[in-house]
């Protein structure tokens, strides 16, 4: 029985070896692991990073509204770290906001989003020690400039901060080990399942009712990105349209085939989880010319999803905003780990769309080690 148990594993190891090391790709697949972990590495220590900052702010939050109570006289800098704590809970991008004081009237400057502008300057007023708000935010109805990109709003009631991002993490990990490690009985058991869930709370930094949708399939993963080209909307157009290249400039695709009978229809070849092969097929279900495409996955896909791709002409190029849905396989804690070595659709998002902004701009790019052209794409 020990020799019938040993040569599955010793099976495992060598494909694993001949996996790794094989002599045309093994470079290539160990390089994709040191990236991950480097990724990793980095995400851990930026979250830890910023968990430590959040807590001496609210160490120092919390010794300000000793050291000068609500009902005393306070400084004008009392008053702006007061507004600027209250704007880093009620939107999302505060450090876009500007903020002066004077004699306990505020001012507020800077681009906000449309749908937060309202309660921030009702928020600020609230807080002791400001007499009036003086508004003067430029609202945007979407994240149409850069400093209010590369974010959703952080609500209070759905993300939390990172301090206590991290404190689930550890005691949640801390939890679901004891509870493993007893192996038996109810109380193990228990603590293994309360450990995980709050673990898996504080990596998605998401409520744990929409974790059960993804669990349980209710509720898709959602993707959002918008990009600022600085080229015409036909060319951008253009080139999302003729999706088929995307391989050349893309490094996350391996190729694309059109079907020959229904030009609407495609095969894709992707890196999937840990760079391995991944293909599925995809439909244009909408296509309206300089204005969207939208597609979406036929239900026997390994990985269904649904996205759209916006174009809006802007005074100096083109704003493109991509809504991406999917079902990873495997669930919400292969979506997590993804996540974590950078192996998530958002992070390949951000780097191909990155490579579209590079090939217009500049007319060129590279991809799987080669350079492409505009010219070579664009006829």
């Amino acid at each position: 029985m020990p020799r019938l148990l040993t040569f599955p594993r010793g099976l495992l190891a060598g494909a694993t070896l001949m996996y790794f090391f094989d002599p045309r790709r093994g470079r290539r697949r160990r390089s994709r692991i040191v990236n991950a972990l480097a990724h990793a590495a980095r995400v851990e220590r930026q979250l830890f990073s910023r968990a430590r900052r959040d807590a001496t702010y609210r160490a120092q939050g919390i010794v300000e509204r000793i050291v000068h109570s609500p009902s005393s006289n306070v400084d004008d800098p009392v008053i702006e770290a007061r507004v600027r704590s209250e704007l880093g809970r009620v939107v999302g991008h505060p450090s876009a906001i500007e903020v002066t004081s004077s004699d306990g009237s505020i001012t507020l400057r800077g681009p906000i989003l449309e749908a937060e502008a309202t309660h921030a300057v009702r928020c600020v007023g609230r807080i002791n020690g400001v007499r009036n708000v003086i508004d003067h935010l430029e609202r945007h109805r979407t994240a149409d400039i850069p400093s209010l990109q590369g974010g959703t709003r952080k609500l209070r009631s759905e993300q939390w901060p990172p301090s206590k991002q991290v404190a689930a993490l550890a005691t949640g990990a801390s939890l679901a080990v004891w509870g493993l490690l007893r192996r038996r009985g109810l109380t193990g058991t228990a603590a293994a399942v309360v450990g995980s869930a709050l673990a898996l709370r504080g990596t998605l930094n998401l409520p744990l009712a929409r974790i059960l949708g993804y669990v349980t399939g209710r509720e898709a993963i959602r993707v959002r990105k918008t990009i600022e080209v600085h080229a015409p909307i036909e060319e951008v157009f253009q080139l999302w349209n003729q999706f088929e290249n995307f391989a050349r400039f893309m490094q996350h695709v391996r190729s694309i085939e059109r079907d020959p009978r229904d030009p609407m229809r495609a095969r894709w070849h992707v890196d999937g989880f840990g760079g391995l092969p991944l293909t599925f097929d995809t439909m244009i279900t909408r296509i309206e010319t300089l204005r969207e495409i939208a597609w979406q996955t036929p239900p026997d896909q390994p990985i269904r999803h649904a996205g759209v791709v916006r174009f809006e002409p802007t005074s100096d190029g083109t704003r493109v905003h991509i809504d991406l849905s999917y079902r990873p396989p495997g669930g919400v804690v292969t979506h997590a780990i993804a996540q974590l070595l950078g192996w998530d659709p958002k992070a390949r998002i951000d780097d191909d769309m990155m490579r579209m902004k590079t090939l217009l701009e500049y007319g060129r790019a590279r991809a799987h080690g080669d350079l492409v052209t505009r010219g070579d794409i664009l006829h």
